[in-house]
């Protein structure tokens, strides 16, 4: 398991600041919120498509995310004409059913922005690595209290998962039983009752994680006051630096045109 979506690369993208890429995130997000034009919704999709292919994001990372929303965008698409009875245009009348030419394509919108929202989150976190996402945060006026939170949790995520995998190992090894098959050995049916004892028989897993992931944070809070976390009157330095480059205020600036373009664009259809 790895927390860290962020794929290396060198492309234009990548070297752009972290602040200018939450101004690209940001608006975007909020074009596709307010846009109801499938339109501009698909435009809108084109262009992070294209964005991530330019800056040479693999095929297999862009089909990943489909992946994980296609089972989102299809319930939507499918369940949005069938309790949305607005519309005057009736295109089919049946009983309860009742579809219009406008539920039909506010399906069609909201099939769009679920995948339009997604990829515009993903721009940032394909592009930006966790240290200079947590950087640019800070530097924006995040307290450096919770960028050191949200970055300590993003690093242990997969530590805690890897020890939550040797922590069930080791049990099954000793003859703990998480597959609900000694229950049903008892003689127990129940759909509730095995689901109660499968629970039950993570305990242990989870108490021996729970002492691991205690004995781990005191570990880090000590050598983090060693290094003088909190420590008054001590000026901060960081390893990840940022500034902004001529590029980068080109970038944010001709992403301001464009969304007074959209703006305009919207309000003409």
């Amino acid at each position: 398991m790895d927390a860290d979506l962020y794929v290396p690369g060198n492309g234009w993208l990548h070297r752009v600041d972290p602040r200018v890429k939450f101004l690209i995130s940001l608006v975007l997000l909020v074009l596709c919120l307010i846009w109801r034009s499938w339109p501009l919704m698909l435009a809108a999709l084109i262009l992070e498509h294209l964005m991530l292919l330019t800056d040479h994001i693999p095929w297999k990372n862009i089909a990943w995310v489909w992946k994980i929303l296609a089972v989102i965008i299809v319930l939507i698409v499918v369940l949005w004409p069938i309790f949305d009875r607005s519309g005057t245009h009736v295109l089919v009348g049946w009983g309860w059913l009742r579809l219009t030419r406008e539920n039909l394509l506010m399906a069609a919108v909201m099939g769009l922005r679920i995948p339009a929202l997604g990829f515009a989150c993903f721009l940032t976190l394909f592009t930006t690595s966790q240290a200079k996402l947590i950087r640019g945060a800070v530097a924006l006026g995040m307290p450096y209290s919770a960028g050191l939170t949200l970055a300590t949790a993003l690093r242990y995520i997969p530590v805690f998962a890897r020890i939550v995998t040797q922590v069930r190992d080791a049990q099954r090894a000793r003859g703990l039983d998480l597959s609900g098959e000694g229950a049903r050995a008892r003689g127990i049916r129940n759909p509730c009752a095995l689901l109660l004892a499968r629970a039950r028989a993570w305990v242990p897993v989870i108490v021996a994680v729970l002492i691991r992931a205690y004995r781990m944070s005191r570990s880090v809070g000590w050598a983090m006051e060693s290094r003088g976390l909190g420590l008054p009157g001590v000026k901060r330095s960081y390893r990840v630096r940022l500034s902004m480059r001529p590029a980068d205020w080109a970038i944010a600036a001709v992403t301001m045109v464009c969304t007074a373009g959209a703006l305009v664009a919207m309000a003409m259809l």
